[in-house]
């Protein structure tokens, strides 16, 4: 989480969400369709009412048929980036948000849904990415996760490679100092290796490039591209 790209909301989206939120686990979350599969989306830092985000589950939902969930990992207090020092803040605001806590509400959450639905695929990006393998290695909620992608993902660590067995597709930007070449490298051989992971990279973007696009046609093109692989692994993994 140390490069700037993390905090960085990209071009201002004019959307209008077309869900609802609802408690799930006494966890706030936005849902959007009707579907007898599920996709739960993990935020970046700027949380589950982040237009962005909310517009990337309505997409999901009705390009794959699935009902789409993100709940809210940070208890109502996501990143503000119309504050004028937010980033100066960030310290401050991860130590009230570890990672571990946005962990414990991914287990409680999945926990609670996974009886529901036909099949549940996750997805993270940034920040969110962590709890997504988190989950697929799991020892009891793993088995419940039919596929799993992460988008530019941060906080990765070289170990969690090993533990995975459930496949999961990475969408990485082509500059990402919050997923380093090194640790990226020991991912794709480890996962392209045993055969759970699939890695695309998208060229001349950076790091939150698929939420968070710049606005520029290159990276704008490339977010579309991102946002089409994932809704083809989701389609093929229902």
């Amino acid at each position: 989480m140390d490069s700037s790209h993390c905090t960085d909301p990209g071009a201002q989206q004019t959307y209008q969400s077309q869900g609802h939120e609802e408690s799930i686990a006494e966890i706030n979350t936005y849902k959007i369709g009707q579907g007898k599969s599920a996709i739960v989306l993990f935020t970046d830092i700027f949380g589950y009412s982040f237009i962005n985000a909310r517009k990337l589950a309505d997409r999901f939902a009705k390009e794959t048929g699935t009902t789409v969930l993100i709940p809210d990992l940070f208890h109502g207090d996501p990143v503000n980036p119309n504050i004028p020092n937010y980033r100066e803040l960030m310290p401050d605001w991860l130590k009230k948000h570890p990672i571990s806590g946005a962990c414990e509400i991914a287990d409680k959450f999945l926990s609670t849904i996974k009886g529901h639905y036909q099949s549940i695929q996750i997805i993270g990006f940034c920040y969110g990415a962590k709890p997504v393998v988190y989950l697929i290695t799991h020892a009891e909620l793993s088995s419940t996760i039919k596929a799993a992608i992460v988008g530019h993902p941060s906080r990765l660590e070289k170990q969690e490679a090993e533990q995975i067995k459930r496949p999961i597709l990475f969408l990485c930007a082509e500059t990402d100092q919050s997923f380093s070449p090194d640790v990226q490298e020991h991912f794709e051989k480890t996962l392209t290796e045993n055969g759970f992971g699939t890695f695309f990279k998208y060229p001349g973007t950076v790091h939150g490039f698929i939420v968070r696009p710049d606005g520029t046609p290159q990276v704008n093109e490339q977010s579309e591209k991102a946002v089409q692989d994932a809704i083809e692994y989701f389609k093929k993994n229902i």
